[in-house]
């Protein structure tokens, strides 16, 4: 070789050498999730990470299948190779995911002690090397509740482990990354429930990339905050958005001025102090050259409509619909805000588009929205028929927010974490598509909407914790005044279960929202279905055992063969008259009669006191209709004999009766009320 050619190499090698000696070296700690089980080669989130940071960044990948972070694990990562290698590659940058393993019960019940004495060590053995390395600490991926061990301990262990994580990231003051937040609600990336997809190793590397390099992107607010919204008056409420990360933000509301700073994801969020009634208005947001308004901002009561078809049922379908129409479309005090479908679970097969968009959690779309003809047309029925009346009584703003699906259960609206929480309800919801557990409507419907996707764990609406983690997360941060409940149609196969589930569910929002707020419940309506009588009872049984839950009758405005009947307004008005008693202190009898005793006098005549009530009567004065006894051989007879004295309803019979009962038909047509015209409750009442 000539000796200039010669040079020629030893130059470029020397530059290349020292470009090499520029870059950062990034060293990617961790266990299978790390070393890219059960994926393709490349696509392991180290390898998606380097494609991300791009040329300006080495990131080799260290992870050991199935390694620990205890030293005394069944399987040491702090005794392995590849430890040895990653210190021998002197890293500028480590980010360490170590710890499912932990949970094995090898590991956590006999060295749990030693978890931070072994965490401190690794951290140790690279400041050793390089003082100046920068560490990142990656709180552990979900464990799903299908993993075979989940019950058996992983759970509880996993738990523990995960809070040991987030106590030495802040002892050693090392940046935290969440890798567990965002997959949390994406069961279809995990096929064992444990390890995830090629599309979840990529936002793991997404989420490890936006720490490592400050995020860049439009200043912007969180859906669903936006123009038109109604915010809770009195109320602290926080403003949550997006922009450039590290960007001071000014936020301007009524002549006051709220700075906060983004951090190093661009997230930010302001407190708003507790404003009264008033608005419209308009929040005006800065931040570095940016500019963003939100307009006709109104400070009142804000309102949840949830549940299936019966509260999506829009108002254009029922009875007296031009007359709401207009009434609605014509007040500028309410705000409105309809979570619409991508599409409805109705009985055909989904297409693969729509199949990615629901595990993309994309399920709903929407925002807050003024109530024109149009808007008020396609929104809920009871939900808008309420929002109008309460608005008029209170002379309060109310914004209403409208998110329901057809057909679906009380488990999909239920936090995965409080199902898994649970023993019983952790048994079957990763199984959910065959699990007996689940009325045969959900299952059948779902497995001909879902027909096209083979993906093992694909989401539909009516899956377990799907409509929370698609719609009700959306609105943790927001204040309200009170939920509106009308839901059960899809549960009433077991209502034993269902009783277990809506208290879950209580419990559960109550603690995601920070709020212990009122729950207003529809009552099933009348229909023939042999069970509804005793899901409505039991429904009854249920507002008066959980705290703040109130409950509407709707079972006189059924329909004998729909289960959709058209007359939602007066369901609304009724919900609208229980928020004014227990919210507004209105001294009325909103609450649905029922008897809470009975007296014998004589040997045949029954004495049935009620409570919420002044008087009784029937609607429209007819003869009073719903009564039967239950006698000594099970059989249930009708009675006649039945009259009104004040508050109590007299029975006279032949029969002995071993139980009571009111409206206990499937269908029925019992006609009793109160003063007010709130209807009597379908109730039974044991004769001792």
């Amino acid at each position: 070789m000539k000796p200039y050619l010669s040079s020629i190499l030893i130059f470029l090698f020397s530059i290349q050498l020292l470009l090499a000696q520029q870059k950062k070296k990034v060293a990617c700690i961790g266990d299978s999730v790390t070393k890219g089980y059960g994926l393709a080669k490349g696509k392991s989130y180290p390898d998606q990470l380097q494609s991300l940071l791009g040329e300006d960044y080495i990131v080799e990948n260290f992870g050991r299948n199935g390694a620990t972070l205890l030293q005394h694990g069944h399987n040491p990562y702090l005794k392995s190779e590849e430890l040895k290698a990653a210190l021998e590659f002197q890293p500028d940058i480590v980010v360490i995911a170590l710890g499912l393993n932990d949970t094995d019960p090898r590991n956590w019940p006999n060295y749990q002690m030693e978890f931070r004495k072994d965490y401190h060590q690794l951290l140790s053995l690279f400041w050793q090397n390089n003082p100046a390395v920068e560490f990142y600490i990656c709180k552990m991926t979900p464990i799903f509740s299908g993993h075979p061990r989940f019950l058996s301990g992983t759970r509880d262990w996993y738990d523990q482990i995960q809070k040991e994580i987030v106590a030495i990231a802040k002892q050693h003051d090392i940046p935290l990354i969440d890798n567990h937040q965002s997959l949390a609600s994406r069961i279809d990336l995990f096929n064992d429930f444990l390890h995830p997809s090629e599309a979840g190793a990529a936002m793991i590397a997404k989420q490890v990339h936006g720490h490592l390099v400050p995020k860049e992107q439009e200043l912007s607010v969180e859906h669903p905050f936006g123009s038109h919204m109604v915010l809770q008056r009195d109320r602290k409420n926080v403003l949550k958005g997006k922009s450039n990360a590290f960007s001071e933000i000014s936020v301007q509301l009524k002549g006051r001025t709220y700075q906060t700073q983004a951090d190093y994801l661009g997230n930010w969020k302001v407190d708003l102090p507790p404003t009264p009634t008033s608005g419209p208005t308009d929040i005006v947001i800065h931040a570095q050259g940016e500019n963003l308004t939100l307009e006709d901002i109104l400070f009142g009561d804000v309102y949840l409509a949830s549940g299936q078809s019966n509260m999506a049922f829009p108002l254009k379908h029922a009875l007296q619909s031009k007359e709401w129409i207009e009434k609605t479309s014509n007040n500028p005090n309410i705000r409105l805000f309809k979570h619409k479908a991508i599409a409805e679970t109705n009985n055909q097969a989904w297409t693969a588009e729509i199949l990615q968009q629901v595990n993309d959690l994309a399920y709903f779309n929407g925002t807050w929205e003024k109530p024109t003809k149009e808007h008020a047309a396609d929104f809920s029925a009871v939900a808008l028929s309420f929002a109008q009346d309460i608005q008029l009584k209170s002379g309060v703003p109310v914004g209403i927010i409208e998110l329901a699906v057809g057909g679906s259960n009380t488990e999909s609206w239920i936090p995965r974490k409080a199902l898994e929480d649970d023993d019983l309800l952790a048994s079957y919801i990763h199984s959910w598509k065959t699990a007996d557990f689940i009325q045969d409507f959900c299952r059948e419907r779902a497995s001909v909407n879902l027909k096209n996707s083979t993906l093992k764990n694909q989401r539909h609406p009516y899956e377990p914790a799907y409509n929370y983690e698609a719609g009700m997360a959306l609105w943790k941060d927001v204040q309200f005044k009170a939920i509106l409940w009308y839901q059960g149609e899809s549960n009433a196969h077991n209502l034993e279960l269902h009783e277990h589930l809506f208290g879950t569910l209580v419990q559960s929002w109550r603690e995601e929202l920070q709020q212990h707020v009122p729950f207003y419940v529809v009552q099933l309506s009348s229909l023939n279905r042999p069970s509804w009588p005793r899901f409505r009872e039991s429904q009854l049984l249920l507002s008066q055992k959980l705290p703040n839950v109130h409950m509407a009758v709707s079972s006189d405005l059924g329909d004998s063969t729909d289960v959709h009947p058209r007359d939602k307004v007066p369901v609304g008005l009724r919900l609208s008259a229980l928020v004014q008693q227990h919210e507004f202190k209105k001294p009325i009898n909103a609450d649905a009669p029922y008897a809470v005793s009975y007296e014998l006098k004589g040997s045949n005549r029954y004495v049935l006191k009620f409570n919420n009530c002044k008087s009784l009567s029937t609607k429209g004065n007819q003869p009073l209709k719903g009564f039967q006894i239950m006698d000594i051989y099970g059989k249930i007879v009708d009675l006649e004999a039945v009259q009104i004295e004040k508050n109590n309803i007299i029975i006279t019979t032949a029969e002995k009766p071993t139980r009571i009962l009111y409206a206990y038909e499937p269908f029925t047509r019992a006609n009793l009320q109160n003063e007010m015209g709130t209807p009597a409750s379908t109730f039974s009442i044991a004769i001792k």
